[in-house]
């Protein structure tokens, strides 16, 4: 879906150029500069990959005003498309509309994007509000370098790849690392709704998406209702503004839940008697899917459907290269058909709707029982004190019981155990904003697990493959239309996401709204001790762990034999996947192996 990239400081005549290399997979059709000499001899260079669904027009420099400009993705509400009446690009329409100083509207931006703006002093980055779409940056010999995937930032030479120990840790409890740092020092990921400032080489980051201010007041008077209407109305507007983007209907991933079937039936209608492309996955009649409730969405509303069947001898041997484009690791297995199914979509489409945001942003899985332990206190077992925390680090259902076995034992205690964990969470549950616990546990969602894992994995995913990715649920405007919502209208009882089932059931068939969340279960278990077998223990092998150097080769060993009388708690294919996902990024990123392609 295109790239952003660049850097601030000391010219260099080849490093965009090798930034741009780094990110071909993004770059197919080609690449757009622009330069500014700033006020201190120093430079600014900003590239944009083209990717087949934008032409270029993105990246502009304005001599006047001594400013330039760059973005990748989509930002809404722009004129015109690839240029105005007067024939000016869409970035230079861009930086007309952000006004004197142009820095000062960057906030107000809407959409799905990246930008670099540069003025004679200062550089500024900014990431869009619900965080979409990814970039990072670091600081290094007073140069700030910036990019849509972190291995781009090793062009620089002098950009060391220093793996963060902490983070380990963090990606086995999450499956992803949350915040604003990355598996490496001193590299960083910039938050959605942000901005970053880049002045007298000191760096600046400033929130301005505070979409826990739009909390509803319990003395607010309006019925159900009208929040009920509020939602419909603004998941229309959202879906439309996806929809511009291009002129012909976009395609949509379907996966036979409420959240993806809303987004199919509001893009059907909106584009009625034009059949719409739709994709879904599943993984062979052996296993659960949700063919069933797909369908239904099919039939009622007559699309042009793929089926999309999922099995290792489909990626396997693609395997290194699909983690490699996932460039921070992500031990989410959804992540494997979620590039399968963007790679079948690049064929027809350039543009993709999905159905993710309605979990985070409507309170869904995993909020109920964080709640329940909030009624109901500690259990016996549990410590005194951030009992809450540990809940919720609990509910990921990943490897947080398991880190003292899986991990070295000096590496645990040199990263501090359990207790910076923990303390990525406590700031969110003692916040004062928002006061509603459900809130507060829909604000880590949609911080954390939004914008540090399901918009960057899809992101990676679709972009890599040339396409743009779109989710009307996770808009700006949905986010804050949730956040005002009563949150008794959210979770209702035992039903989640309550307002959004409410809001879209007249357009869906019945079963879709009442059924309960199901997920796409990935058959890992399955594969690991069939298909994908002899690949695990190849990867996973004692010299390649011992090469490493941060895990117990006896506990993966026995994760690797299924062995559930020493090893008590669940889920070993998924921990053994997150495994064999992090030694592959390991070797191709903190190695420095790079493929390339």
């Amino acid at each position: 879906m295109g790239c952003l990239f660049g850097y601030a400081g000391l010219p260099d005549d080849t490093l965009l150029s090798g930034m741009a290399s780094r990110l071909s997979h993004r770059c197919r059709g080609g690449w757009e500069r622009t330069r500014l000499r700033t006020h201190d001899h120093c430079t600014v260079e900003i590239g944009r990959g083209i990717p087949p669904w934008s032409g270029a027009g993105r990246v502009y420099h304005h001599p006047e005003k001594r400013t330039a400009l760059g973005y990748s993705g989509v930002i809404f509400h722009r004129p015109g498309g690839s240029a105005d009446r007067s024939g000016k690009t869409e970035a230079e329409t861009l930086l007309d509309r952000l006004g004197t100083p142009p820095a000062a509207g960057l906030p107000a931006l809407e959409g799905a994007f990246t930008a670099a703006l540069a003025e004679e002093d200062a550089l500024h980055l900014v990431r869009d509000p619900s965080g979409v779409k990814v970039l990072y940056w670091t600081r290094h010999r007073n140069r700030l370098l910036f990019a849509s995937e972190i291995k781009a930032l090793f062009a620089d030479p002098a950009v060391p790849r220093r793996m963060r120990l902490g983070a380990l840790p963090e990606y086995l409890t999450f499956s992803f690392i949350p915040g604003e740092k990355t598996m490496f020092e001193e590299i960083h990921e910039l938050q959605p709704g942000t901005v970053l400032e880049y002045r007298e080489q000191t760096v600046r980051l400033r929130r301005h998406f505070t979409f826990e201010e739009s909390e509803w007041r319990p003395n607010d008077p309006h019925p159900s209702a009208d929040y009920i209407r509020r939602v419909r109305t603004d998941l229309e507007q959202s879906v439309d503004e996806c929809c511009r983007v291009e002129e012909t209907p976009p395609a949509v991933f379907l996966s036979g839940g409420i959240d993806s079937s809303a987004v199919l039936a509001l893009t059907a209608l909106r584009h009625s008697g034009t059949p719409i492309q739709t994709f879904s996955v599943h993984f062979g009649p052996k296993y659960a899917n949700e063919n069933e409730f797909v369908t239904m969405m099919v039939d009622r509303y007559r699309t042009n459907h793929t089926w999309l069947e999922v099995h290792p001898s489909r990626f396997l041997s693609r395997m290194a290269d699909i983690i490699w484009k996932l460039d921070d690791p992500i031990g989410d297995p959804i992540t494997v058909p979620n590039f399968l199914m963007a790679e079948a979509a690049s064929r027809v489409t350039g543009v993709v709707l999905n159905g993710e945001g309605g979990d985070p942003c409507f309170g869904g899985p995993k909020n109920l029982p964080m709640l329940l332990s909030d009624i109901y206190g500690p259990l016996p077992d549990d410590p005194p004190d951030r009992w809450r925390e540990r809940h919720y680090l609990l509910s990921y259902r990943k490897c947080f019981e398991d880190l003292e076995q899986m991990l070295d034992p000096d590496l645990f205690r040199e990263t501090g155990g359990e207790a910076p964990l923990l303390d990525l969470i406590t700031p969110f549950l003692n916040a004062e904003s928002p006061r509603s616990y459900l809130n507060r546990l829909m604000t880590i969602n949609i911080l954390r697990k939004g914008a540090n894992l399901i918009l960057v994995k899809v992101d990676k995913m679709t972009s890599a493959n040339g396409i743009l990715a779109l989710p009307p649920l996770f808009s700006k405007r949905i986010i804050e239309t949730s956040m005002a919502c009563p949150p008794h209208l959210k979770l209702k009882g035992n039903i989640e996401k309550g307002v959004l089932k409410d809001a879209v059931q007249d357009i869906l068939p019945d079963p879709i709204v009442h059924r309960p969340k199901s997920g796409m279960m990935v058959p890992v278990r399955f594969w690991l001790q069939k298909e994908m077998r002899r690949y695990a223990r190849r990867v996973l092998s004692p010299r390649n762990l011992k090469r490493v150097g941060f895990f117990n080769p006896d506990y993966v060993k026995k994760l690797l034999r299924y062995d559930k009388t020493e090893i008590q708690s669940q889920r070993h294919g998924l921990k053994l996947w997150m495994l064999i996902t992090f030694m592959l990024w390991h070797e191709q990123m903190a190695e420095g192996k790079t493929r390339s392609k």
